[in-house]
Protein backbone atom coordinates (compact mmCIF):
# COMPACT_ATOMS: atom_id res chain seq x y z
CA UNK A 1 0.00 0.00 0.00
CA UNK A 2 1.43 3.44 -0.98
CA UNK A 3 0.19 6.81 -1.60
CA UNK A 4 0.78 10.95 -1.31
CA UNK A 5 -0.20 13.59 0.37
CA UNK A 6 1.12 17.26 -0.15
CA UNK A 7 3.88 16.87 2.51
CA UNK A 8 5.29 13.41 0.71
CA UNK A 9 4.78 9.95 0.53
CA UNK A 10 2.91 7.87 3.42
CA UNK A 11 4.84 4.66 4.69
CA UNK A 12 4.75 1.70 2.19
CA UNK A 13 4.15 -1.70 3.23
CA UNK A 14 6.11 -4.52 1.17
CA UNK A 15 5.87 -8.32 1.85
CA UNK A 16 8.37 -11.37 0.29
CA UNK A 17 9.52 -14.37 1.26
CA UNK A 18 8.21 -14.30 4.95
CA UNK A 19 9.46 -10.05 5.60
CA UNK A 20 6.98 -7.57 5.85
CA UNK A 21 8.76 -4.00 5.37
CA UNK A 22 7.24 -1.09 6.76
CA UNK A 23 9.26 2.06 5.22
CA UNK A 24 9.53 5.51 6.10
CA UNK A 25 9.36 7.72 3.49
CA UNK A 26 9.47 12.08 4.38
CA UNK A 27 13.70 11.88 4.45
CA UNK A 28 13.30 15.67 3.53
CA UNK A 29 10.98 16.46 6.76
CA UNK A 30 12.98 13.88 9.40
CA UNK A 31 10.46 11.68 8.80
CA UNK A 32 7.87 12.97 11.03
CA UNK A 33 4.80 11.42 10.81
CA UNK A 34 1.43 13.25 9.49
CA UNK A 35 -2.04 12.67 10.62
CA UNK A 36 -2.74 10.14 7.61
CA UNK A 37 0.21 8.11 8.26
CA UNK A 38 -0.76 6.96 11.51
CA UNK A 39 -3.61 5.50 9.91
CA UNK A 40 -1.88 4.70 7.14
CA UNK A 41 0.23 2.67 9.73
CA UNK A 42 -2.55 0.74 11.80
CA UNK A 43 -3.48 -0.35 8.10
CA UNK A 44 -0.22 -2.27 7.59
CA UNK A 45 0.09 -3.13 10.71
CA UNK A 46 -3.45 -5.15 10.74
CA UNK A 47 -2.69 -6.61 7.38
CA UNK A 48 0.42 -7.43 8.62
CA UNK A 49 -1.45 -9.59 11.49
CA UNK A 50 -3.74 -11.26 9.27
CA UNK A 51 -1.09 -12.82 6.65
CA UNK A 52 0.10 -15.55 8.37
CA UNK A 53 3.32 -15.87 5.94
CA UNK A 54 5.10 -13.12 7.96
CA UNK A 55 7.88 -14.52 9.80
CA UNK A 56 9.72 -10.97 10.60
CA UNK A 57 8.45 -7.43 10.40
CA UNK A 58 11.34 -4.66 9.82
CA UNK A 59 10.70 -0.69 10.32
CA UNK A 60 12.73 1.26 8.15
CA UNK A 61 13.69 4.97 6.58
CA UNK A 62 14.96 6.60 4.15
CA UNK A 63 17.50 9.98 5.11
CA UNK A 64 19.71 10.75 8.01
CA UNK A 65 17.01 10.87 10.83
CA UNK A 66 14.85 7.36 10.89
CA UNK A 67 11.84 8.73 12.58
CA UNK A 68 11.63 12.00 14.39
CA UNK A 69 7.93 11.26 16.03
CA UNK A 70 4.13 13.03 15.35
CA UNK A 71 3.90 16.76 13.63
CA UNK A 72 3.89 18.85 16.14
CA UNK A 73 2.89 21.74 13.68
CA UNK A 74 -0.56 19.35 13.10
CA UNK A 75 -0.53 19.16 16.58
CA UNK A 76 -0.79 22.56 17.31
CA UNK A 77 -3.20 23.63 14.56
CA UNK A 78 -5.70 21.52 16.18
CA UNK A 79 -5.27 18.42 14.03
CA UNK A 80 -6.94 15.34 15.62
CA UNK A 81 -6.07 11.78 13.41
CA UNK A 82 -8.02 9.27 13.77
CA UNK A 83 -5.57 7.18 16.16
CA UNK A 84 -3.30 8.55 18.78
CA UNK A 85 0.75 7.65 17.62
CA UNK A 86 0.47 5.74 20.75
CA UNK A 87 -2.27 4.17 19.86
CA UNK A 88 0.49 3.25 16.73
CA UNK A 89 3.06 2.12 19.01
CA UNK A 90 0.98 0.08 20.87
CA UNK A 91 -0.06 -1.71 17.92
CA UNK A 92 3.07 -2.34 15.96
CA UNK A 93 4.07 -3.40 19.77
CA UNK A 94 1.02 -5.94 19.88
CA UNK A 95 2.09 -7.73 16.18
CA UNK A 96 2.26 -11.66 16.16
CA UNK A 97 5.43 -11.62 14.57
CA UNK A 98 8.98 -10.09 15.74
CA UNK A 99 9.26 -6.57 14.61
CA UNK A 100 13.20 -5.08 13.91
CA UNK A 101 13.63 -1.23 13.83
CA UNK A 102 16.53 -1.10 11.59
CA UNK A 103 17.96 2.13 12.71
CA UNK A 104 19.81 4.07 9.84
CA UNK A 105 19.99 7.25 10.66
CA UNK A 106 18.35 9.67 14.22
CA UNK A 107 15.99 8.93 16.41
CA UNK A 108 13.93 12.10 17.66
CA UNK A 109 10.65 12.75 19.99
CA UNK A 110 8.01 10.29 19.22
CA UNK A 111 10.49 8.33 16.97
CA UNK A 112 12.09 6.84 19.97
CA UNK A 113 9.09 5.16 21.19
CA UNK A 114 8.30 3.44 17.76
CA UNK A 115 11.24 2.09 17.73
CA UNK A 116 11.54 0.86 21.06
CA UNK A 117 7.66 -0.30 20.78
CA UNK A 118 9.68 -3.08 18.14
CA UNK A 119 11.34 -6.03 19.83
CA UNK A 120 14.67 -6.09 18.70
CA UNK A 121 16.41 -2.40 17.55
CA UNK A 122 19.62 -2.63 15.73
CA UNK A 123 21.51 0.84 14.44
CA UNK A 124 24.54 2.04 12.91
CA UNK A 125 27.04 3.35 15.11
CA UNK A 126 26.61 6.90 13.81
CA UNK A 127 22.87 6.99 15.28
CA UNK A 128 22.28 9.67 17.94
CA UNK A 129 18.94 9.53 20.02
CA UNK A 130 17.10 13.16 21.65
CA UNK A 131 13.91 13.08 23.47
CA UNK A 132 12.45 16.40 24.04
CA UNK A 133 8.96 15.80 25.54
CA UNK A 134 10.09 18.04 28.86
CA UNK A 135 12.00 20.42 26.95
CA UNK A 136 8.34 21.67 25.25
CA UNK A 137 6.79 21.23 28.43
CA UNK A 138 5.44 18.03 27.96
CA UNK A 139 4.90 14.85 29.82
CA UNK A 140 4.75 11.85 27.74
CA UNK A 141 1.50 9.89 27.48
CA UNK A 142 1.02 6.82 29.97
CA UNK A 143 1.26 4.14 27.48
CA UNK A 144 5.09 5.35 26.11
CA UNK A 145 6.48 6.06 29.66
CA UNK A 146 5.44 2.19 30.78
CA UNK A 147 6.97 0.58 27.37
CA UNK A 148 9.89 2.23 28.26
CA UNK A 149 10.40 1.75 31.86
CA UNK A 150 9.14 -2.22 31.02
CA UNK A 151 11.85 -2.51 27.71
CA UNK A 152 14.78 -0.92 29.61
CA UNK A 153 14.36 -0.03 33.34
CA UNK A 154 13.70 3.35 35.37
CA UNK A 155 17.04 4.29 35.38
CA UNK A 156 17.84 4.48 32.02
CA UNK A 157 14.21 5.71 31.17
CA UNK A 158 14.73 9.03 33.06
CA UNK A 159 18.51 9.38 31.91
CA UNK A 160 16.25 9.65 28.27
CA UNK A 161 13.08 11.71 29.39
CA UNK A 162 14.72 13.96 32.81
CA UNK A 163 17.68 15.28 30.77
CA UNK A 164 16.46 15.83 27.48
CA UNK A 165 20.51 15.01 25.99
CA UNK A 166 21.41 13.71 22.92
CA UNK A 167 22.70 10.12 23.69
CA UNK A 168 24.90 8.72 21.42
CA UNK A 169 24.55 4.70 20.21
CA UNK A 170 27.16 3.65 22.57
CA UNK A 171 25.49 4.67 25.36
CA UNK A 172 21.71 3.78 23.90
CA UNK A 173 23.65 -0.09 23.99
CA UNK A 174 25.11 0.23 26.82
CA UNK A 175 21.52 0.97 28.65
CA UNK A 176 19.96 -1.30 26.48
CA UNK A 177 17.77 0.61 24.61
CA UNK A 178 19.87 -1.24 21.15
CA UNK A 179 20.11 -4.50 21.05
CA UNK A 180 23.09 -4.54 18.38
CA UNK A 181 25.19 -1.69 16.37
CA UNK A 182 26.45 -2.55 13.08
CA UNK A 183 28.71 -0.71 11.06
CA UNK A 184 26.68 0.89 8.02
CA UNK A 185 28.26 -1.05 5.27
CA UNK A 186 27.03 -4.45 7.49
CA UNK A 187 23.36 -3.30 8.50
CA UNK A 188 22.00 -4.86 4.77
CA UNK A 189 23.92 -8.23 5.52
CA UNK A 190 22.94 -8.54 9.16
CA UNK A 191 19.80 -7.71 8.86
CA UNK A 192 18.97 -10.70 6.14
CA UNK A 193 20.98 -12.69 8.29
CA UNK A 194 18.19 -11.86 11.08
CA UNK A 195 15.26 -12.39 9.27
CA UNK A 196 16.65 -15.94 7.82
CA UNK A 197 17.40 -16.85 11.01
CA UNK A 198 14.46 -15.85 12.91
CA UNK A 199 12.23 -17.75 9.72
CA UNK A 200 13.70 -20.58 9.96
CA UNK A 201 11.94 -20.91 13.81
CA UNK A 202 8.54 -21.91 14.64
CA UNK A 203 6.25 -19.46 14.00
CA UNK A 204 4.04 -20.46 16.44
CA UNK A 205 6.56 -20.89 19.46
CA UNK A 206 8.15 -17.64 18.22
CA UNK A 207 5.04 -15.81 18.82
CA UNK A 208 4.03 -17.22 22.23
CA UNK A 209 7.56 -16.87 23.56
CA UNK A 210 7.79 -13.33 22.59
CA UNK A 211 4.04 -13.16 24.28
CA UNK A 212 5.36 -14.42 27.38
CA UNK A 213 8.28 -12.50 27.90
CA UNK A 214 6.06 -9.20 26.88
CA UNK A 215 3.47 -10.30 29.80
CA UNK A 216 7.34 -11.38 32.59
CA UNK A 217 7.99 -7.68 31.83
CA UNK A 218 4.47 -6.08 32.89
CA UNK A 219 3.64 -6.09 36.58
CA UNK A 220 1.54 -8.71 36.75
CA UNK A 221 2.03 -11.76 34.41
CA UNK A 222 -0.15 -14.23 34.60
CA UNK A 223 2.56 -17.17 34.97
CA UNK A 224 -0.59 -20.21 34.70
CA UNK A 225 -1.17 -18.70 30.80
CA UNK A 226 2.48 -18.76 30.09
CA UNK A 227 3.25 -22.25 31.50
CA UNK A 228 -0.10 -23.44 29.85
CA UNK A 229 1.22 -22.14 26.63
CA UNK A 230 4.78 -24.04 27.10
CA UNK A 231 2.66 -27.06 27.53
CA UNK A 232 0.94 -26.73 24.63
CA UNK A 233 4.19 -26.42 22.37
CA UNK A 234 4.98 -29.89 23.78
CA UNK A 235 2.64 -31.44 21.70
CA UNK A 236 2.35 -28.97 19.01
CA UNK A 237 3.27 -30.14 15.33
CA UNK A 238 5.75 -27.99 14.89
CA UNK A 239 7.92 -30.02 18.12
CA UNK A 240 6.98 -32.80 16.97
CA UNK A 241 8.60 -31.54 13.01
CA UNK A 242 11.58 -30.44 14.88
CA UNK A 243 12.08 -33.60 16.95
CA UNK A 244 11.94 -35.48 12.96
CA UNK A 245 14.00 -33.31 11.85
CA UNK A 246 16.58 -33.38 14.13
CA UNK A 247 16.42 -37.73 13.82
CA UNK A 248 16.94 -37.26 10.62
CA UNK A 249 19.97 -34.61 10.60
CA UNK A 250 18.03 -32.11 8.26
CA UNK A 251 16.38 -28.80 8.63
CA UNK A 252 12.76 -28.48 9.91
CA UNK A 253 10.17 -27.60 7.54
CA UNK A 254 7.46 -25.75 10.11
CA UNK A 255 4.29 -25.45 8.03
CA UNK A 256 2.36 -22.03 7.95
CA UNK A 257 -0.97 -22.13 9.60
Amino acid sequence: MSGTDEQGSVPLLQVSRGRAQILLQRPEKRNRLEPSDLEVLIDHIDAIEKDRSVRIVTVEAKGPSWCSGYHLGALSQGERPKFGFGEVCDALMSLRPPTVAVLNGDVHGGGTDLAIACDLRIATSQIVLAMPATRIGLQYYASGLQRFVERIGAAATKRIFLTAEVIDAEELLRVGYLTEIVEKNELDSRLDGLCESISALSPNAVSLTKKAIDMLAGSSPDLQQIEDNHVSTTRSTDHQEAMRAIREGRPPQFLID
